[in-house]
């Protein structure tokens, strides 16, 4: 079971729709309810121990593929992400102690939580930033960790380093949202599947969307050079090269 910080009743929901994966609240941090609040310096991850496929930004493609399968959630809107369990409900990656399997990548969006950039609606400029204040990574006893607000109430070194983070965060998955819209308008994803064998053990991997390779190299010329040009056709070979680590995954 993952362990949850208590949450005061008073922090409304700024998102009353569905919440993103692994978030369970989204609070705007204000410095007038959140001065108290401190940020563990040490990364806790058991947040992610029963999500067995994290988001991805392109820009993390190059990293990820060392590691994980990048595959594509099958959805109306196609996302990347980084499979890292073969089982529903069980991250392979996640430690007993809640560190991250040593040397592996971790995705920008565990590193980004408990924090997230929310517009105020779908129409306004302006994003605010909010948090899963039910996190384990916050504490109240300032005896560890960094402080977020400044005693004057404006944001410490620690919030304008989430901030920033949050910011290029956003700006990664926006260009990430253009490659996957351009990718179903020319139609290369669909549905796949995958059969691995280790000795007498088999396993048949399926759900997900890839980019088809067929249908990758039957685009017209002035296309392919098109994306290449623009580095996308970069980010669909790092997709495919990733294929191969669909093999390390212990529980076969």
């Amino acid at each position: 079971m993952v362990k949850r910080r208590a949450t005061d009743k008073a922090d409304d929901l700024v998102i009353k729709d569905k919440l993103p994966l692994l978030y369970k609240t989204l609070t705007p941090m204000t410095p007038d309810r959140h001065s108290d609040l401190y940020l563990s310096e040490k990364r806790d991850y058991q947040f992610a121990a029963e999500a067995n496929a994290i988001p991805l930004t392109c820009d993390e493609f190059s990293q990820a593929l060392q590691h994980y399968p990048i595959v594509i959630a099958d959805s109306a809107n196609p996302i990347p992400v980084a499979l890292v369990g073969l089982k529903q409900g069980q991250n392979d990656y996640v430690m007993p102690d809640g560190s991250w399997k040593p040397g592996c990548y971790v995705p920008a969006y565990l590193r980004r939580y408990p924090f997230m950039l929310v517009r105020e609606n779908k129409s306004a400029d302006r994003s605010i930033l909010c948090s899963d204040l039910s996190s384990t990574l916050f504490n109240t006893s300032g005896k560890e960790g960094n402080a977020l607000f400044n005693e004057d109430g404006t944001n410490g070194d620690t919030l304008a380093t989430v901030l920033d983070f949050c910011q290029r965060y956003d700006t990664a998955a926006a260009r990430t949202r253009t490659v996957m819209k351009e990718a179903t308008d020319l139609g290369l994803i669909q549905k796949s599947t995958v059969n691995i064998t280790r000795g007498e053990t088999k396993a048949r991997i399926e759900g997900f969307a890839m980019i088809a390779e067929d249908k990758l190299r039957e685009l017209p010329d002035a296309t392919i050079a098109s994306l290449v040009k623009r580095g996308v056709h970069t980010i669909f070979a790092a997709h495919h090269l990733s294929m191969a680590k669909f093999s390390d995954f212990g529980g076969l």
